[in-house]
């Protein structure tokens, strides 16, 4: 498959080169966001190819999550070692708040707990960031979810000024993810884009293969021969669509089903989760079933999803998190299309609205009803 044009005169793969090239004359600090993924694979590379033929120097940032696929970790040391004289490693394994869509009575799991070491997922390695490099109170978007994830990213580009952040973002992964890109363009060097977002001191994050489609990600690590993370050929295998390839944290809201396929792409790695964390069997068994954690079929014992919302609100063990769920659905429409979801949110414990609902009534019977004044 031959790669997109971006224009008459030129591919997307020219312009992802002209766009690096770009942020390599405007900027003398650059960091490149990595997840041992196919996207952050190609935004590496591009990178490091340019760091290398200027002989300059980057960074190479991976937030380790702890509970991931080996294989995705392998990925990232592939990464950080294909130029050693340009890379800057900064692979950070520090302590943080990660949602747990597995267990309602532990919502949420503290990566890298001091303590806990004799049960991670794996040891620290010898050449990371194992202690955090801001300072002693750093800045919690929300203190009642605690230091998380996003935490930790802005906490740590807080590091930094005058640096560009790429990242392997594209916008046709979702409308979400377009949305988020261009609501606060760029302006470098008396240039506004709209591939970037502006961050706080003098920081930014950049997207060069944002018009990147999925097969132009593939075709490009073919011919550069590059390695990527086995996980994607058992998934491919599997039959997965488009949208399910993906390596992750296997515990989120939006990935957790990877549990179900876990003790046959990686044993011994389901074999450590399941002594890190509670609800990873329940998961494995019951991930892509109908009725569980994707909210799709009625259980037996209720008539409504309304009824079965209500049952899931008075059962619901964490009476803080509840109240989230309460103020949140207060605003929101009582139909039987909106409390699916919401149900759905429950199951998974998606206190944090990472899986937004619908407010609305059900398009389905506004079809039907537009076929019944049509027909």
């Amino acid at each position: 498959m031959l790669t997109q044009r971006y224009s008459k005169t030129k591919n997307v793969l020219t312009a992802a080169r002209e766009r690096v090239a770009w942020i390599f004359d405007c900027y003398d600090n650059i960091i490149v966001s990595i997840s041992g993924g196919k996207d952050s694979t190609v935004i590496a590379h591009l990178a490091l190819t340019e760091a290398r033929r200027r002989e300059r120097k980057i960074g190479l940032f991976f937030l380790d999550e702890e509970v991931v696929y080996l294989s995705t970790a392998e990925q990232v040391e592939y990464l950080m070692g294909l130029f050693p004289k340009n890379t800057n490693r900064l692979w950070l394994q520090v302590e943080f708040n990660l949602t747990n869509a597995t267990s309602l009575t532990e919502g949420q799991l503290k990566a890298w707990e001091a303590g806990k070491h004799k049960i991670w997922m794996r040891s620290k390695g010898r050449n990371n960031i194992v202690a955090r490099p801001w300072g002693p109170t750093p800045t919690i978007r929300n203190k009642d979810k605690g230091f998380g994830f996003y935490d930790v990213v802005d906490n740590f580009e807080s590091c930094y000024l005058d640096t560009a952040f790429l990242l392997g973002v594209r916008a046709t992964e979702s409308p979400n993810r377009w949305r988020a890109m261009v609501k606060n363009p760029v302006d470098v060097a008396g240039q506004r884009f709209y591939w970037g977002t502006q961050r706080s001191r003098g920081n930014a994050s950049l997207y060069p293969i944002y018009d990147w489609n999925f097969h132009d990600v593939w075709r490009y690590i073919h011919d550069e021969k590059l390695k990527y993370s086995k996980i994607y050929d058992f998934q491919f295998m599997k039959g997965m669509g488009i949208g399910e390839i993906r390596c992750s944290s296997l515990i989120h809201e939006k990935s957790f089903k990877s549990i179900c396929d876990l003790p046959e792409f990686e044993p011994k790695t389901y074999e450590k989760l399941m002594k890190r964390i509670k609800g990873i069997g329940f998961a494995q068994e019951t991930g892509k079933s109908a009725l569980m954690f994707k909210a799709r079929k009625l259980p037996r014992n209720f008539n409504s999803w309304l009824a079965y919302r209500d049952f899931l609100m008075t059962t619901y063990p964490d009476p803080d998190k509840l109240a989230i769920f309460r103020r949140r659905f207060g605003r929101q429409l009582n139909n039987e299309y909106v409390a699916r979801q919401q149900c759905r949110q429950l199951v998974l414990n998606d206190y944090e609205n990472n899986l937004s609902v619908r407010n609305e009534s059900d398009p389905r019977e506004q079809l039907i009803e537009y076929y019944r004044s049509v027909l």
